[in-house]
């Protein structure tokens, strides 16, 4: 039975209960506001974990710290060597050698940087600054820095050796020959010495040969106006004193496989030249003479006993190897007159000089101011039937040959293209006639010339030809 539907008991002096709207959504609605000790508490509790957070990170930096410290001074620690080490730049004196020490007293190998000896590359440099540099000289005892030598590619080792310097390791036992005493004896070995000191420092005469002739007088009147001396052609008492002594002008050398290597028949005719795959030496003493950069017949004079050299064989030579660095040119300057040509620096010194052959026909002489265009290590050569016309009648050639590369390629080793089309600066198949024969146009040098000149100049020198 369900309850009766009592009225509901109505409070005294109570007002009547209505239910409170719902919190309004709008913009301007506000959040109650925290009370102070809440906040209190949070900002606590933030400045609590901060604070431990800063103290781990200063743990860890004092930690970090004595790690470092304790490791440098490890690395600091001196090395207890079994010798007192040499003083910087001081070359390591010998040290007497001692009893055989058994396995476990054998002292550690020093590092390698301590007894690392000057290369002979180094010493030369040493001994042709002061050439070199001129009136300042640098300081006794300054270090030298030797220049990069570029690596040999795998390329490089399978062709046949060009012109190659003497390896000064083969020189053995006393000097070749000896000066005489008296500075002032200007006799042909000492001239031959004064040839070979300005040679390493590319001031070329041709080829040494000993005497003081024509060649020789302009080569030393270029080094004369380069070192502010008064210009005579001679070597005189000046010049002799600016140069310094001289030393041993010779080496003992030993003739190589490569050198022998290095030997080609010698084809007969233009065609047969241009079906070869190379145009080496004819024998071994141009080979060799040019590689003292000497004269045949002097070089067999200094080896009277020597008829035909082989490998293993020894021989003395001129010591023009090894030479200072080849210097940049700024530009070139052509004496036609004089059949010379002379490397400039930025300042218009001179610091190189090499006596060249000119054309023969006046007409074919250029003149004024060209330019470098191209620069070639191992040039091949365009036999032209319109320039040797009778050889063409003679052969029957009608077309242009293209000749192989080689030391007797008839432009030589090396070849620097003018501004003016055909014109270049090119070594030469018979070196002993610069300055003697004349070419078709261009400026011949001998081969070691030819090679000095490319190395020094770049596309774009100026190349300054005068009468």
């Amino acid at each position: 039975m369900p309850p009766p539907n009592r009225p509901r008991p109505v409070r005294l002096n109570a007002a009547p209960r209505t239910k409170s709207p719902p919190p309004s959504k709008g913009k301007n609605t506000r959040r109650p506001r925290a009370s102070k000790s809440d906040s209190r508490k949070r900002n606590s509790s933030i400045l609590t974990w901060t604070a431990v957070i800063l103290g781990i990170l200063l743990v860890g930096l004092v930690i970090t710290f004595i790690w470092v410290r304790s490791n440098s001074l490890r690395k600091e620690a001196p090395i207890a060597l079994p010798y007192p080490l040499p003083p910087a730049h001081a070359t390591p004196a010998p040290h007497p050698l001692p009893s055989a020490p058994t396995v476990a007293q054998v002292p550690p190998k020093p590092p390698a940087e301590i007894e690392r000896p000057k290369t002979l590359k180094e010493k030369a440099d040493e001994e042709t600054q002061h050439l070199v540099d001129g009136p300042a000289a640098k300081p006794a005892g300054a270090p030298v820095t030797p220049p990069v030598k570029p690596a040999i590619t795998s390329t490089a080792l399978a062709l046949p050796p060009l012109v190659q310097p003497v390896p000064l390791g083969q020189t053995k036992g006393a000097p070749a020959r000896a000066l005489p005493l008296d500075p002032n004896k200007l006799d042909s070995e000492r001239i031959a010495a004064y040839q070979v000191a300005l040679e390493r420092i590319h001031f070329s005469c041709g080829f040494i040969d000993g005497d003081q002739g024509m060649r020789t007088q302009r080569m030393l009147r270029a080094y004369q106006a380069s070192r502010g001396l008064p210009v005579t052609g001679f070597l005189d008492e000046a010049t002799r004193e600016s140069i310094g002594e001289p030393g041993e002008p010779f080496l003992n050398y030993t003739v190589t496989a490569d050198d022998i290597a290095s030997i080609m028949p010698k084809p007969a005719t233009w065609i047969a030249k241009s079906k070869a795959t190379r145009l080496g030496y004819n024998d071994i003493w141009e080979l060799l003479a040019e590689k003292f950069h000497c004269a045949r017949a002097y070089l067999k004079g200094l080896n009277p006993g020597v008829k035909t050299p082989v490998a293993g064989t020894d021989i003395v030579g001129p010591k023009v190897y090894p030479a200072a660095p080849i210097p940049h040119a700024a530009s070139l300057r052509i004496y036609l007159s004089e059949t010379e040509i002379e490397a400039l620096d930025a300042n218009g010194k001179i610091i190189a000089f090499f006596p060249c052959s000119i054309a023969k026909d006046k007409a074919k002489r250029p003149s004024g101011e060209l330019t470098v265009k191209v620069v070639d290590p191992h040039p091949d050569y365009t036999f032209d039937p319109a320039l040797f016309v009778d050889a063409s009648k003679a052969e029957g050639i009608t077309h242009k040959l293209v000749l192989p590369p080689g030391p007797r390629n008839p432009v030589g080793t090396d070849w620097v293209g003018l501004s003016l089309p055909g014109y270049g600066i090119h070594g030469t198949p018979e070196p002993e006639n610069i300055s003697r024969t004349q070419s078709h146009g261009c400026f011949r040098l001998a081969n070691w010339n030819a090679e000095k000149v490319l190395k020094m100049v770049k596309v774009g020198t100026p190349v300054d030809v005068q009468p």
